[in-house]
Formats: C-alpha cells, structure tokens, sequence
C-alpha cells in the first residue's frame, strides 16, 4: 500500500506539451491521518495523426517539353517522408525538399510519348510526423500528359504519273493537327497545292518535268491540340514520265 501503478493511456487525437498527473489530498494513512496533494513532472501527448492538407500540380495540362511543381502540404511537420512514398501518374519527380518540413516541393516531369488523361499524384500514408504518428494518405487533382509527338507519312495510290497531269498525294497526321499550310511541304520536281484540314490532307502535285518528285515534310510545322510539334516524314518519292 505503499508504491501504486497503473496504465496511463493518453487521449486519442490530442497535441499537448503541458500534461501532470495530480494526486488530490482526500486519501489517509492506515491510521486515518489525511494526507497532502501531490503532482508529476510534466510529460507531453501527441497523439493526433498527421494528414495531407493539400497536393497540387501548377500545371495540369502537360506537353512534351514541360515541367510543373509539385506542392506537398501537410497539417504538421513530417518525419520519414522521401519520394518513395510519392507515386506519380505518367512522370517522375526531382528529390522533394522541404525547409520546414510541412510543405514539400519537387518538379514533376512528364514521361515522353504519351498520352494519358487521367493522373494524379498519391501520397501514401508511409510516413509519420515528429512524435512518430502514421500519417494518411492524399492525392492530387487530376492532371493530363500529352507529350507524343504527332507522326506524319505521306502516300500516294499512284505509280507512274505522267509530266503534264497530276499526282494526289496523301499526307496523314498521326492526331488532327493545326498551322499546317502547303509552306511546310517541299516538293522537288514540281508544284503543289494542298486541301484539307485535321489529320488528313492532299497535296497535289503538277510534275514540272520527267524524272524523280520527292515530297517531304519536315519536324516542327505543325501542332497537335496539346501544342506537340510534329516528326518529320520519311520522304515519298516517285517518277513521272
């Protein structure tokens, strides 16, 4: 009766740093002397969780060539918080980094050649703030990577044109694109005109004199809606007699 213990359990979801255990002087001895109050050292609770107040991606339409920020915010400063519990929809991020440990940036790089029109960023709940606590997950707002290139090939159903007609040739774009005009084509052997619009276009070509048409189209005249330039055409080339 002289040395008495329990289990203390501290409240659940509870940021404390002044905290005492109080003995209150209503007890007595064996004899029924009243006895004085008593107090602990101070201890502290942190018990609330940490969560994620915000992920955010400063550009949420990506094309070839761009980079966004990534913004990571939590609630509380975090412990144990590295890129392995970052997951990141078509792209990879640089080392996250921190100056107070609450909000985390890094740049996100979309993966080439794709398209993908649903990603978010997902945060797992790896982590755990100063006093240990797991964290819970979060996830960003949807962003769209687009970063393929539009293809283009240029064909044509005919074999032997002859000088003095005209040869349709057909140049398909891999997506519908704009600013593509007859400019961009360059013809050797004759003269062009061009119809069409989209993915799909006609140049039709006026031989100027017998011998070998070639007709190409170079990288970078035309973009597709996400403002990705073309590739270059393997060249046509075809005899007219």
């Amino acid at each position: 009766s002289i040395t008495w213990t329990a289990t203390l359990t501290p409240t659940a979801d509870t940021e404390d740093a002044v905290n005492v255990v109080t003995v209150a002087a209503s007890y007595t001895d064996t004899a029924g002397n009243a006895g004085g109050a008593g107090t602990s050292a101070n201890y502290i609770v942190e018990t609330q969780a940490p969560s994620v107040s915000s992920v955010t991606v400063s550009d949420t339409a990506l094309k070839a060539g761009d980079t966004a920020t990534l913004t990571i915010v939590f609630s509380e400063a975090v412990a144990a918080f590295a890129n392995a519990d970052v997951t990141i929809g078509s792209g990879a991020i640089s080392t996250l980094a921190s100056s107070d440990s609450i909000t985390w940036t890094a740049t996100l790089t979309p993966t080439a050649d794709t398209e993908d029109a649903a990603n978010t960023v997902d945060v797992a709940a790896s982590y755990t703030d100063t006093a240990g606590n797991a964290g819970a997950a979060g996830a960003s707002a949807n962003y769209a990577v687009d970063t393929l290139a539009p293809s283009v090939t240029i064909t044509s159903s005919e074999s032997d044109p002859a000088t003095g007609s005209t040869l349709a040739v057909t140049i398909t774009f891999g997506e519908s694109t704009s600013d593509f005009v007859v400019g961009d084509i360059t013809v050797s052997g004759g003269t062009v005109s061009l119809s069409g619009s989209g993915a799909t276009y006609t140049a039709t070509i006026t031989p100027s004199a017998d011998g070998t048409i070639t007709v190409d189209v170079a990288a970078g005249v035309a973009t597709d809606a996400a403002g990705n330039s073309n590739t270059a055409a393997t060249q046509f080339s075809i005899v007219s007699d």
